[in-house]
């Protein structure tokens, strides 16, 4: 099963813009979209959950890098709304960052990351 590690920042509505984009993921073909649970601080009752963060699980799917490359775009509309949002995207060592930069340079850099993902399945 491949997962991808998404984290966000740079909005002052963090929580439910969060919650808004997991939704969005989730009409996506991807077998989960979760919030990771966090270390609660000693003495707090329950553990927590890192609003900033969501693993999408994508499953042994066939079509990986089709689900990467439309997980990628959703997060590209999302982070585009706001000049200060920010999304890591994470699968194993790889990372790709996707900032308020122009649209042209987010494909390219999307299209790089879902290629070396791909050479490295192969």
């Amino acid at each position: 099963m491949t997962t991808l590690l998404v984290r966000v920042s740079g909005d002052e509505e963090l929580d439910a813009e969060t919650r808004k984009l997991r939704r969005a993921l989730l009409e996506l073909d991807v077998e989960d979209v979760r919030l990771p649970e966090v270390v609660a601080p000693d003495g707090a009752k329950g553990a927590g959950t890192d609003i900033g963060a969501m693993v999408v699980s994508l499953g042994g799917s066939a079509v990986l890098t089709a689900l990467v490359t439309g997980v990628c775009q959703v997060l590209r509309t999302w982070v585009t709304r706001d000049k200060d949002r920010r999304v890591v995207i994470e699968v194993g060592d790889h990372k790709l960052e996707l900032t308020g930069g122009n649209a042209e340079q987010q494909a390219s850099a999307i299209e790089a990351f879902t290629k070396t993902l791909e050479l490295e399945a192969d």
